[in-house]
């Protein structure tokens, strides 16, 4: 297991982490306006983050999912936008799931336009749960030799700005639990339409809205995998994902840690700095310590699903859940650390905005905890099981 950088991946943080203070210069201004920041988007889609995973012979740079980690975290590192950083995440999870389990026409089709820059989405929430995708209710009826999607999906990461879409949905002829499919959309698709955009407390950067599918065609071309098979590309897709939230949240933890301590250096109390008074060192080295550990499980995590290790779910969960609460906690030490300075309308708030939404994107923190109860019941049961035919 490896977590220090190569000196290649060096460099990919640091061009990526000057890439993100373009980022964080936009931040405040999309944050008012409810927009996304294109014109950094495109920067960064330049620079070839989405070529790095992808093998040279399909367009990419041939490098590894690492390389492209290392440079989400370089982003992160320096943007002050945790809207930002989660679309870009969502649109990882599509360009994963095309590279693995894309037919050579669908990679032909969709991983240009995707490395290029093409915002994706996975769309899997509905008001009937959103962790809970065995009650997902969007299903496709047959119609000759194609299928109709009907149904809605929900809260939906870049909803209003994407071309791409990864939908999980149902094929019900199929039988109960053999059903559940997932589509790949072009966008904006013919009985297809998006729903208001939503007036969120936070992460106001990264657009979402409903996505409201009405007889909207799709073919086998339009399948993942096969029909019915949906389920286990969907988990393999969230573990990463849940993984990547890791990174994000380091990144900008370690940010604010480096703010707390700038400011305290040259706020002074009582003909002393901040800085001295032991009570703001603990806030400090606390957000420096959640920074590391964040980081360190989530590459952990990374590695065992790259592996396809037995606990790579349960760690993914746990790298997830400590994303959510420790950032929270950090953004809520950068106000404290500020005083009124932070209380009022600015970055500083609106990072702890923002981190309230780090705990229920992706699955709640408690969700996070059911995951990992399950886990750790289904490796208990295998283990029994193990030990009981090696007894035979």
């Amino acid at each position: 297991m490896q977590f220090s950088f190569t000196e290649h991946q060096t460099q990919l943080f640091t061009r990526f982490a000057e890439l993100g203070r373009g980022v964080a210069a936009n931040a405040e201004r999309c944050d008012a306006n409810r927009e996304f920041d294109y014109h950094s988007w495109r920067r960064i889609c330049d620079a070839g983050i989405w070529r790095l995973p992808v093998p040279v012979n399909l367009g990419g740079l041939g490098g590894s999912w690492a390389d492209c980690v290392v440079a989400m975290e370089g982003v992160a590192s320096t943007a002050c936008d945790l809207g930002f950083l989660i679309t870009m995440l969502a649109s990882v999870g599509a360009l994963r799931t095309i590279l693995a389990e894309g037919t050579p026409e669908q990679k032909a089709r969709w991983l240009e336009p995707m490395m290029r820059g093409a915002i994706g989405l996975t769309a899997m929430t509905e008001q009937s749960g959103g962790s809970d995708l065995a009650r997902m209710r969007l299903a496709a009826e047959a119609e000759g030799d194609v299928w109709r999607l009907c149904g809605r999906k929900v809260h939906i990461t870049n909803a209003p700005i994407a071309s791409l879409a990864m939908v999980a949905g149902r094929i019900p002829s199929l039988g109960e639990k053999r059903d559940i499919t997932l589509f790949f959309l072009d966008l904006p698709a013919e009985g297809l339409s998006i729903g208001d955009l939503e007036d969120n407390l936070g992460m106001r950067t990264s657009p979402t809205a409903d996505l409201i599918f009405d007889n909207v065609r799709v073919d086998e071309t339009n399948i993942i995998g096969t029909a019915g098979a949906g389920l286990k590309l969907l988990y393999n897709t969230i573990s990463f994902e849940r993984a990547l939230y890791g990174v994000i949240a380091s990144g900008l933890i370690d940010s604010m840690a480096n703010v707390a301590l700038e400011r305290t250096q040259k706020r002074y109390a009582f003909q002393r700095p901040l800085a001295d008074f032991q009570f703001v060192q603990t806030r400090i080295t606390d957000m420096k310590i959640w920074a590391l550990v964040t980081r360190l499980l989530t590459y952990s995590a990374i590695d065992k699903v790259q592996s396809g290790a037995d606990d790579a779910s349960i760690t993914c969960s746990a790298a997830k859940f400590l994303a959510g609460e420790h950032l929270l906690s950090a953004s809520e030490h950068l106000v404290q650390l500020h005083g009124h300075l932070g209380f009022m309308r600015n970055s500083l708030s609106r990072q702890l905005r923002d981190a309230v939404g780090m705990r229920i994107a992706g699955g709640t923190s408690d969700i996070q905890r059911v995951n990992i109860f399950n886990q750790l019941s289904r490796l208990q049961k295998r283990h029994a099981e193990d030990l009981a035919i090696a007894a035979e």
